[in-house]
């Protein structure tokens, strides 16, 4: 089974911010980024409603708080 990426050092200025995110043309989310992957672009959102995870990039989503 592989291993989860260790992201507790991160010092992404997105990490534990609060986001709206997009998860297609209409809808939109908001949750707290857990990671964020500087290089690549790629962001981990937790979403606040539910509890679910939804991975995109960062230019999808907007900070709230």
């Amino acid at each position: 089974m592989p291993e989860a990426a260790d992201h507790s050092n991160t010092k992404s200025p997105l990490h534990r911010r609060r986001v709206m995110y997009q998860t297609d043309v209409t809808s939109y989310g908001e949750g707290i980024v857990t990671a964020h992957d500087e290089q690549t672009g790629t962001v981990i959102v937790m979403d606040v409603d539910d509890g679910s995870f939804w991975r995109g990039s960062d230019s999808d989503v907007e900070v709230i708080v």
